[in-house]
């Protein structure tokens, strides 16, 4: 699943262009416009797990998620996130605020209703990283947030040296869904502006309550993929 708020386009606003490290990824320090990146883990999860939940489930809560859970839910799965060995959980903080975050495993640790699609495809779970969800609050959206921490976080995937690819899942809704807002974009021009491809014959599913219903239902996902023999962003 991915809850990007993308595409983010330029303007006055937008953050200024990132280049690679030489020395590999930076996962702590600024980034420009007066956004901080951090990665979580251990003691400082700790600290930031109750804040991070709350941002998941703002922005999770949106069209096309729609996702209703709890913070307690959200905490559990975070700390599990970030003691899996290759668990990433990247963060976007404007002053002391977090405003955006990342999360993402190996393919192979990951729930068996996401790997088993690439599976059935004939691809090995263990070459593939999956970014789970990129969150980014209303307030940041179209500032370059959110594919600054997917560029991070892919940097830091390629210097493991462990993965031929990425990939995410995106919720299907239906075009006619009566809680899908009049103003709502797809984000597929980002993902491909990105490098990413669709591959429209892996195909799964993810259950989740809706806000508002009282009972789980399927909610069907396509599967886009970047060859990390393609370069950052393109």
């Amino acid at each position: 699943m991915s809850a990007v708020a993308l595409p983010e386009g330029g303007g006055a606003a937008a953050l200024p262009a990132r280049p690679v490290p030489p020395h590999g990824p930076r996962l702590h320090g600024d980034i420009g416009g007066g956004i901080r990146v951090e990665r979580l883990t251990g003691a400082a999860l700790a600290d930031r797990v109750e804040e991070l939940a709350v941002l998941r489930l703002a922005v999770l809560g949106e069209f096309p998620y729609l996702y209703s859970g709890s913070a307690a839910y959200e905490e559990r799965y975070l700390s599990g996130l970030g003691g899996l060995p290759g668990g990433l959980i990247l963060t976007a903080f404007e002053r002391n605020r977090m405003v955006a975050a990342v999360t993402g495993a190996p393919l192979d640790q990951e729930l068996d209703a996401l790997r088993d699609p690439f599976t059935h495809a004939g691809c090995n779970p263990r070459s593939i990283f999956y970014f789970g969800e990129v969150v980014v609050l209303p307030s940041h959206r179209g500032r370059g947030v959110g594919t600054a921490l997917l560029e991070i976080g892919e940097s830091h995937i390629r210097e493991t040296g462990r993965f031929a690819s990425i990939a995410f899942g995106e919720i299907v809704r239906s075009v006619d869904h009566p809680r899908r807002p009049n103003a709502y974009r797809t984000p597929d021009s980002a993902w491909r502006r990105l490098g990413y491809r669709l591959e429209p014959e892996i195909g799964g599913a993810l259950s989740w309550c809706d806000a508002c219903d009282r009972e789980e239902t399927a909610k069907p996902l396509r599967f886009w993929v970047k060859s990390l023999a393609t370069s950052i962003g393109a």
